[in-house]
This record gives C-alpha cells, structure tokens and sequence, in this order.
C-alpha cells in the first residue's frame, strides 16, 4: 500500500497497534530520546511513538515528532507497501544480478520486472 503522506503511514501504525501516541508535554531536550532508546531495544523494535506536545526550551512546539517508525521489519514492511521486507530484498537483488539484455524480449522482461518494484 502506498501512503499519500507520512501522517497517512502513521495512521495505518495506529491502526494496525503500531504506534503510541503521547499527548503529554514532553521535553525535546532529553526525555524523547530516552522514550526511543527503550523502545528501540524492546523486543520486535517496539513501538513507533508520536510525541505531540514537544517542547523546546520550555514553549510547546507546533509540531509533533515521530520516532521510532521504521524500528521494526513489520512497519518497514508495511511502509513498502510488501508482506515482507525479505521478499522486496530478493526482487530487488535479482535487478541487481541482472545482466543487460542481449534482445528486445530479454530487455522487456527486464523492464517488467523493474515496474513491479515500483508497485
């Protein structure tokens, strides 16, 4: 599935028990990243957090920060739009591998292949 914006992806996270939303004021300074730093060594990359009150030097920030949203190969996974970050990786090796084509049916197949990814 392709996300029309980032705040389309983080809407699927929600959806889908992906992210937690933190609505508290919160200092930028180092208590964000220390809410990361546990999630990130939580077990499966834990949770992508929102924070939507930061503050910075003690004013609340007009915009909210995301951390944490690609921690996990399940929400890479679901950012590619694949089941599996493992299957895109092998399609793409295979590109990679490939040799240039010697006719126009080998190039077509080539090609083919090449739009899929972009699927």
């Amino acid at each position: 599935m392709a996300f029309r914006s980032f705040h389309h992806f983080l809407e699927e996270l929600e959806r889908a028990g992906e992210l937690l939303r933190i609505r508290e004021l919160v200092d930028t300074e180092l208590v964000i990243a220390e809410w990361a730093n546990r999630e990130m060594k939580a077990p499966s990359g834990g949770k992508a957090l929102l924070f939507e009150k930061p503050t910075i030097d003690g004013k609340t920030s007009a915009f909210p920060v995301a951390i944490n949203t690609m921690g996990s190969r399940r929400r890479i996974a679901m950012a590619l739009g694949v089941n599996d970050v493992g299957d895109l990786a092998q399609e793409i090796q295979l590109i990679l591998k490939a040799k240039p084509p010697t006719d126009l049916r080998e190039g077509f197949a080539l090609l083919k292949q090449g739009i899929h990814l972009l699927h």
